[in-house]
């Protein structure tokens, strides 16, 4: 469980956000509306070149979520993406991305329903 401020929250941390936001909700706000298009786009995204065994691709995808999770504070997510873009790097293991990817695809809406609940307190 992670906690902030005065709420518990299982699936997200905001301190990077409070520090990156210095303060200013109007400038939190602008950010976690970027996580509501970004994050599920990017995972799809990530879904679809799985499929495909872009690996190439999909490790560039990877790469660019590693900023957008850091706003999430999410340590599991993002360890799952780090694992999917060194896999996909290496080209190595990588029977196992297909489910890392389903990991980020299970545990995004999740976070995304606490940074709605974050929003709305703004």
């Amino acid at each position: 469980m992670i906690t902030m401020n005065e709420n518990t929250y299982e699936y997200i941390n905001l301190d990077y956000m409070d520090m990156m936001s210095d303060g200013d909700n109007d400038m939190k706000k602008v950010m976690l509306d970027m996580l509501f298009d970004e994050l599920p786009a990017e995972i799809a995204k990530m879904r679809a070149l799985a499929d495909a065994k872009d690996w190439r691709e999909l490790m560039e995808v990877s790469h660019k979520m590693k900023s957008t999770l850091a706003f999430v504070g999410n340590p599991t997510m993002t360890q799952t993406n780090k694992d999917v873009e060194s896999l996909t790097k290496a080209e190595e293991d990588l029977d196992r991305v297909p489910a890392l990817v389903g990991e980020l695809e299970g545990l995004a809406p999740k976070a995304i329903a606490e940074l709605k609940t974050e929003y709305d307190k703004l």
